[in-house]
């Protein structure tokens, strides 16, 4: 390990940058580069070079010449979790960031982050993330992150924001240095998807997280030709692998901490639903079939007795064939697209229609198959219009789901604050339902762009969102887009993640 020989940094920088770097040569310049000429000065940049075997090395060497502020230091190949740990205590600052060396963060990033962690004392502090495509930016490949992102919070507890959990990311943060070296948070060795459990249980313990919904971070979709992120491999079995011990390491965490009961739980649903991603990979490889189906059980056994209803209809059924070793049931469904979208009404409540549902030879409970909320592909927005002054749409969604629970629409700024709420209309037709925006008296920032975004909520408490993409939407509206109307036009936006309203 070898460090500067010469030392004319600021002795007391205010936030460390600690950049993980392994074979991302190509990269690695456009990411310095954006971490040095940052908006906000008081700053040391820390790379931690993991035995590359590319030029990464040299590229380290030549910034840590040039740039005073710039320490590189290089290690045997151990892997990112352990350099992220190195990173943090090297640090100096009084908050340290972790960055992946493929990634940028934007020119106001850290002063932003900066500003709301020093205003608010915050142990954490977060922004927004895009994706960075080689076609521009991109929220698409996002879930429900954006919903975490989408207001400004300052939180004393992780559970004043439930949906909190669902950001898992290390690289969109500042943490306070001496909170996590009093707590001992760091990344587990050896794990790929470390940051999960180290973030979760960040969260946990932060006596107060602050979210921005400025965009900080630029997450880099390598492709598969260049090595790609690890999320593009999930359905290798090593990396699958990985994923379940992340998953046991943080549900095994969290059991210490008995008030995080409730938390716990929906950290497991949401690794579930992560799991599943990698089911689709089963129905062509058998041997990647071999790993599926024993890893995803075991994690079922785990987690015992867990109300899966949040996770809808198609997923409760995928997790009961998986417990009952049923693969070629699985493959079958996850092979299957044409009956998808079927319902059945059974005695006033509806069903995924498919062939285990009722199947005297396979006994599954009907309530592994009950639509209890909106589920994507068993509704459809069948018409959307804009007009003057006017954006409606009409929502196709069976009554006897629409019953359970309540449905609105809502345009949400994606890089601010401001939201437009559609007021909902009623039943127009036969399981359809109005929601229409009356724009006259609005006010609209110039150029802002808007999501299109569901949200749902049960009766009895399961909720949940959609960001509106074109597999929501009738078939005739694609074709049809862009919309346009004197405040703006409606447009599919990678930026908005799908549908959204781009302010005149």
């Amino acid at each position: 390990m070898s460090q500067p020989t010469t030392d004319t940094r600021d002795p007391t920088p205010l936030l460390s940058i600690v950049v993980l770097v392994y074979n991302t040569a190509p990269y690695l310049r456009e990411c310095f580069d954006s971490l040095l000429g940052q908006h906000y000065g008081n700053i040391e940049v820390i790379a931690i070079d993991d035995a590359s075997t590319d030029d990464s090395l040299a590229i380290c060497r030549q910034y840590e010449a040039a740039h005073p502020n710039f320490r590189c230091i290089t290690k045997p190949n151990e892997g990112g979790a352990v350099s992220g740990n190195l990173g943090i205590s090297l640090a100096r600052g009084e908050y340290v960031a972790l960055v992946d060396s493929d990634d940028m963060v934007t020119a106001d990033g850290y002063r932003l982050l900066m500003q709301e962690a020093l205003r608010t004392g915050a142990d954490i502090s977060m922004g927004r993330a895009a994706r960075l495509q080689e076609d521009g930016i991109s929220s698409v490949s996002f879930l429900y992150e954006p919903y975490v992102w989408a207001r400004p919070r300052v939180l004393d507890s992780a559970e004043e924001f439930p949906d909190l959990h669902h950001d898992g990311f290390y690289w969109n943060k500042v943490f306070r240095t001496g909170f996590l070296r009093e707590h001992g948070l760091g990344m587990e060795p050896g794990l790929l998807y470390a940051d999960r459990p180290f973030v979760h249980r960040a969260y946990w313990l932060s006596r107060r997280t602050a979210i921005i919904p400025q965009l900080v971070y630029l997450w880099r979709d390598r492709p598969a030709s260049d090595g790609g992120s690890i999320t593009r491999n999930l359905r290798q079995s090593a990396n699958f692998l990985d994923r379940m011990r992340s998953a046991r390491l943080e549900w095994e965490m969290l059991a210490q901490m008995p008030a995080a009961h409730a938390y716990r739980q929906r950290i497991a649903l949401a690794n579930l639903q992560r799991a599943l991603h990698a089911a689709s990979g089963i129905v062509g490889s058998p041997s990647f079939r071999q790993v599926f189906m024993p890893a995803l059980r075991g994690l079922l056994d785990l987690y015992g007795d867990l109300d899966c209803r949040p996770l809808g209809p198609r997923r409760r059924l995928y997790l009961e064939l998986v417990r009952r070793d049923e693969t070629e049931g699985l493959c079958f469904l996850l092979g299957i697209t044409h009956e998808r979208g079927w319902v059945a009404e059974i005695e006033g409540a509806c069903y995924w229609k498919q062939p285990f549902l009722d199947n005297a030879e396979v006994p599954i409970p009907r309530e592994a198959m009950r639509l209890y909320f909106p589920v994507i592909g068993f509704f459809q927005l069948r018409d959307i219009r804009l007009e003057a002054r006017r954006l409606s749409l009409t929502l196709h969604l069976r009554a006897a789901i629409m019953a359970g629970g309540e449905v609105d629409f809502e345009l949400h700024s994606i890089y601010g604050e401001d939201t437009k709420v559609l007021v909902r209309e009623g039943l127009i037709g036969e399981d359809d339902y109005g929601y229409a925006l009356d724009m006259t008296d609005l006010a609209w920032e110039p150029g802002a762009l808007y999501g299109l975004v569901m949200h749902f909520r049960t009766h009895d408490g399961i909720h949940g969102r959609y960001r509106i993409s074109q597999a929501m939407v009738s078939p005739d509206l694609p074709p049809r887009l862009p919309l346009s109307c004197p405040h703006g036009q409606l447009l599919y936006s990678p930026k908005a993640g799908g549908m959204g309203f781009l302010a005149r």
